[in-house]
């Protein structure tokens, strides 16, 4: 998931979500509530409102206290292996609520096997989802929503 809407730096040094970034996690945590999508664990960047993000989708899931910081970098330069072998190490369903870029690197990486070769767009961006299911290269997106969607 790509973060939710957060303050500008200007409004807000730490950049906490927005009341539209609380409004857009919340309704994708009760969106895949519904669907079953149910993740074991939720990852995200060191960045205040990537773990905002990830705490609202969380709390809306009913599985508060399953969010961490990756162990790894997941900025949106940052190599996307590290985040695909934590997927394929079979430890349960991760989402990650990150940084687009990172992110569409990482579904091309598994849905084309060249994370150069885009396969997916988070454009207009903030808060939108994508669901991917498989593994080593066999995967597939199962389901995509942007916020309007949601919020219609």
């Amino acid at each position: 998931m790509h973060h939710a809407n957060a303050l500008t730096a200007k409004q807000d040094p730490d950049r906490h979500l927005s009341e539209q970034g609380v409004q857009e996690s919340e309704r994708m945590g009760r969106f895949m509530k519904a669907q079953g999508a149910l993740p074991a664990r939720i990852l995200h960047s060191d960045k205040q409102w990537t773990k905002e993000t990830g705490e609202r989708v969380a709390d809306a899931l009913g599985i508060s206290g399953k969010t961490a910081i990756a162990d790894y970098s997941v900025m949106p330069e940052d190599p996307v292996e590290p985040f695909i072998a934590e997927i394929e190490s079979g430890n349960g369903d991760i989402m990650m609520t990150g940084h687009g870029d990172f992110l569409v690197r990482t579904a091309s990486k598994l849905l084309t096997g060249d994370e150069n070769n885009s396969a997916i767009d988070f454009r207009p961006g903030n808060g939108s989802c994508f669901c991917l299911e498989g593994s080593h290269d066999n995967w597939v997106v199962v389901w995509a929503l942007r916020q309007e969607q949601l919020a219609g």
